[in-house]
């Protein structure tokens, strides 16, 4: 059952007979059923939106799926430095 509910974004439930993570499978709550918390989420997925709508005019709204959650942490770690041929000979020497 938990895994139902967290597989939409908060604010969202998920829709009776569509598979999980397909088009059209959750659907906003009913403002009478969201929580403050859910309330604000919207506002900021909206702000998001709207400011990344601005920076692509002419641009169809569906091209931001690509987008993170809002407030959502990026991760920012380095895999690590790339060694080149020289750099390697140099170690080596």
């Amino acid at each position: 059952m938990a895994e139902k509910e967290n597989r939409c974004w908060p604010g969202y439930e998920p829709v009776k007979g569509k598979a999980p993570n397909t088009q059209g499978s959750c659907r906003p709550k009913a403002e009478s059923k969201t929580t403050p918390a859910q309330k604000k989420f919207r506002a900021k997925r909206k702000k998001q939106l709207d400011e990344w709508q601005a920076e692509h005019k002419g641009t169809r709204k569906s091209a931001a799926q690509h987008l993170h959650a809002p407030g959502a942490k990026k991760n920012t770690k380095t895999k690590g430095k790339k060694t080149t041929k020289a750099a390697s000979k140099k170690k080596a020497a």
